[in-house]
């Protein structure tokens, strides 16, 4: 064996260790951009189209959780609407209308 063989194999492992820490970062940084400047765009201006929209009223102060929530939708946006109320609670039956 000669002297150098061992240092040329150091340098060149030391080399291909730095190389891949070079792109890790570089991906990571990359990466880290484009999150950020997807984040800042909306997802959509408006919707393109109206929305199946399911409600489901139950007892136990659900039902006024959900029509306080319903009042803050646009309805032309989240139409048609359909309705399922528990069978035990009459009170939402007659309130979703």
């Amino acid at each position: 064996m000669e002297k150098g063989n061992g240092c040329c194999f150091f340098t060149t492992t030391l080399n291909a260790t730095i190389l891949l820490a070079v792109l890790i970062t570089t991906f990571v940084l990359i990466r880290v951009l484009y999150v950020m400047y997807q984040s800042g765009k909306p997802l959509r201006k408006t919707a393109l189209q109206s929305v199946i929209t399911l409600i489901v009223l139950g007892s136990g102060g659900h039902t006024a959780e959900m029509l306080n929530l319903l009042s803050m939708l646009q309805k032309d946006k989240f139409t048609p609407r359909f309705y399922i109320a528990a069978a035990t609670d009459n009170e939402s039956s007659r309130r979703h209308i």
